[in-house]
């Protein structure tokens, strides 16, 4: 029972790292995902599991993958997130993206 909560935990703490890089209130987060505030407060502080139904609204509420959720690989949580954004535009706006996107990277580089 203690290692289920735990992890419950550990996933709740990456579903709310997730919502607030995005920069998200937990109602506007919930309303993205399809799924009550509470449920979503509940799953941020490890009481309630989820089932896959449920990550799966996550995941594509917030455009990643569930690799991180799950896995807890952070190296690949920036770029999914990143890769799906990009995916998720119509090709006519994919090129200013890509523009913004490279103008950006060379600025933090200097």
């Amino acid at each position: 029972m203690e290692l289920k909560n735990d992890y419950n935990l550990t996933v709740g703490l990456r579903i709310r790292e997730i919502r607030e890089a995005l920069h998200l209130t937990r109602e506007q987060f919930s309303e993205i995902c399809d799924i009550s505030d509470s449920f979503l407060a509940d799953i941020e502080r490890g009481k309630k599991s989820i089932t896959i139904k449920t990550l799966n609204k996550i995941c594509t509420g917030a455009n990643i993958s569930a690799d991180y959720i799950v896995f807890g690989n952070k190296s690949d949580f920036a770029s999914d997130a990143i890769i799906e954004i990009l995916r998720a535009l119509p090709h006519d706006k994919l090129v200013s993206a890509l523009v913004i996107l490279n103008e950006y990277a060379r600025a933090v580089k200097d």
